[in-house]
């Protein structure tokens, strides 16, 4: 059996009972034999994204996995000024430039925000605003 990756992407957009949606539903063949998905802890510095005995062209995903803010408790909430208080906070920035910065990053994730898939060569930064942020990374070898 053929190693398969299943990318599935979803695009949607609604307003006045108007909507846009678009999908695309992709099943490819893995020529490489690596795979990783890991947490990683970003920082106040710039750091490399880990992606283990991933090597060459991945197809990537990351993830922010601090909480969204209308997921929080009242108790939680009660520690920021407002929503955009606590997203500009629990923000990860993630870029190809070393140093990353919200600046020059290519994507910049709030609590729940993710980006990907896509392909590109594995040579990614982050770092965080102001708190710590769990980052999920999964990268498959194209």
């Amino acid at each position: 059996m053929a190693k398969e990756i299943k990318k599935n992407t979803l695009l949607s957009w609604s307003k006045g009972g108007a909507e846009i949606i678009a999908k695309v539903e992709e099943i490819l063949d893995q020529v490489g034999e690596q795979a990783i998905e890991s947490v990683q802890i970003i920082g106040a510095a710039s750091e490399a994204i880990s992606f283990g005995d991933v090597t060459g062209d991945a197809h990537l995903a990351f993830k922010n996995l601090a909480t969204p803010y209308g997921k929080l408790t009242v108790a939680q909430k009660a520690l920021y000024t407002s929503q955009v208080d606590y997203d500009a906070k629990n923000t990860v920035y993630v870029g190809t430039s070393n140093p990353v910065t919200a600046a020059n990053a290519e994507h910049k994730l709030t609590p729940g925000g993710g980006a990907g898939p896509f392909i590109s060569a594995l040579a990614w930064y982050g770092i965080r605003d102001t708190n710590d942020v769990n980052l999920l990374v999964v990268a498959i070898e194209v």
